[in-house]
C-alpha cells in the first residue's frame, strides 16, 4: 500500500478502511526517534496566522553554523529535497541539454530532468559489484557526453553506498574540466560515520540536504540546498515565495538546537541497522553493506514477501521504481517495529 517513492497510499488504506496510525512503515528512511518536547512545544507555539520569513533568515543561520559557513548566501532552505532538484532543473538545465546520473538511484532526478531534455544518460552501478561506484565508468561517462549536470546521491538511495573523499575529488575534478554542475544528493549524510564524512563544498558542487529525514519531519516537507552564492541565487530566483511555512522554519530552528539529542539518535539508528542486517543474514538473505539508515535485502519473490508482510500491516520498499527485480529496501525504525519485521519475515521464510 504504498507510493513510488515509499511512504502510504493514503487513497488505498481508505478505501480498505485501514487506518494509517495501524501500518508499520518500513519503506520510508526517516529517523524513527521521537521529537524532543521542546521542538514539538516549538511547533505548537509556531504563528500561522501572519506570513512566514520568505528569506528564512533564523534557520540559514542555524543551517551556516552547523556546516562551519561563514555566508548564508551559499544556502536555501527548500520544501524537501524533491523541490530543490525541480528548481536545479529549472535554473541550471536549457532544453535539451544533456544529463547524467548515476544508477540505481532516485527517479526524481530523471522525472526533474525530463520536463527539460530527453538527453538523460544513466550511468549504471552493477549488483555484482555491490553496487560500488564505477568511479572510472563515472568519469569516462562524463568526458564523452559533457553534460551540463551530473546527478549522484551519496548515501545512495537505495544501495547505501557512499562516496569516498578521493573519489568524490575525482569526479569534481572532472566536472571541473567538462563544464558539469555536479548536484550531490547528501539526503541521509548524517547517518554516515563522522570518521567517514568529508567537506564536500566545492565551487561546481550543489549539495542537497534533507531536514525531513535528519530530524523525523516528513510532514513539514523541510530540506536545504549549499552551493556557489551565484548559484544558489540563480536556483532561488524559480522558488515561489513563502514556500517555507512558519512551523517548518520553527521546527528546523528548533532542531538545530538539540542537535546533540540527534546526533545520539542518527549513531543510534546506524547500529540498528547493522543488527538488522546481521539478523536477516542469519536467516539466509543476502544484505548489500550501507553507510546510511536502510538497507538493500535480495529476495527471491518480492511480490510474495510484501503480501506477506502486508497480512501483518507491514510496509517495505519496492524497489521497481529504482528497477531492481526482487529487491527491497528496509528502512530502520524503532526497536520494537524491527523486532515485528523480523519475526514477519522469519515466519515467511519458515513457511
Amino acid at each position: 500500500m504504498g507510493s513510488e517513492h515509499g511512504g502510504l497510499d493514503y487513497a488505498k488504506l481508505r478505501s480498505e478502511g485501514i487506518s494509517p496510525d495501524d501500518i508499520l512503515d518500513f519503506s520510508v528512511s526517516i529517523n524513527p526517534d521521537p521529537l524532543p518536547e521542546r521542538v514539538l512545544k516549538r511547533i505548537r507555539q509556531s504563528c500561522i496566522t501572519r506570513y512566514p520569513d520568505s528569506g528564512c533568515e533564523l534557520l540559514r543561520e542555524k543551517i551556516a553554523k552547523y556546516n562551519n559557513l561563514n555566508n548564508t548566501d551559499s544556502i536555501l532552505v527548500v520544501n524537501g529535497t524533491s523541490q530543490g532538484m525541480h528548481l536545479i532543473v529549472q535554473a541550471l538545465l536549457e532544453q535539451d541539454e544533456t544529463v547524467c546520473i548515476v544508477t540505481p538511484t532516485y527517479s526524481e532526478y530523471y522525472d526533474a530532468c525530463s520536463l527539460k531534455t530527453d538527453k538523460i544518460n544513466l550511468i549504471e552501478m552493477k549488483s555484482d559489484k555491490g553496487f560500488h561506484f564505477d568511479i572510472p565508468l563515472i568519469t569516462e561517462q562524463l568526458k564523452a557526453k559533457e553534460p551540463r549536470l551530473l546527478w549522484l546521491c551519496s548515501p545512495n538511495n537505495p544501495t547505501g553506498n557512499y562516496l569516498t573523499e578521493k573519489e568524490f575529488k575525482e569526479i569534481c575534478h572532472t566536472c571541473l574540466q567538462t563544464g558539469t554542475t555536479f548536484i550531490l544528493d547528501e539526503a541521509y549524510i548524517c547517518f554516515v560515520a563522522e570518521k567517514l564524512r568529508y567537506n564536500s563544498i566545492r565551487e561546481n558542487v550543489i549539495i542537497l540536504r534533507s531536514m525531513t529525514k535528519d530530524f523525523s519531519i516528513p510532514g513539514l516537507r523541510l530540506g536545504y540546498l549549499m552551493g556557489d552564492p551565484a548559484l544558489i541565487s540563480r536556483i532561488k530566483h524559480w522558488q515561489p515565495e513563502w514556500s517555507i511555512s512558519g512551523p517548518a522554519q520553527d521546527a528546523g530552528s528548533a532542531c538545530f538546537e538539540e542537535i546533540d539529542y540527534f546526533k545520539n539518535s542518527w549513531k543510534n539508528t546506524s547500529s540498528k541497522m547493522k543488527n538488522m542486517m546481521k539478523d536477516l543474514e542469519a536467516l539466509g538473505f543476502q544484505t548489500f553493506p550501507s553507510c546510511s539508515n536502510f538497507f538493500l535485502l535480495k529476495v527471491s519473490d518480492r511480490d510474495a514477501l510484501k503480501d506477506h508482510l502486508w497480512k501483518d500491516l507491514i510496509l517495505v520498499r519496492d524497489c521497481a521504481s529504482f528497477h531492481l527485480d526482487n529487491f527491497i529496501r528496509i528502512g530502520i525504525g524503532t526497536d520494537k517495529a524491527n523486532l515485528k519485521l523480523l519475526n514477519s519475515i522469519r515466519e515467511y521464510r519458515e513457511g
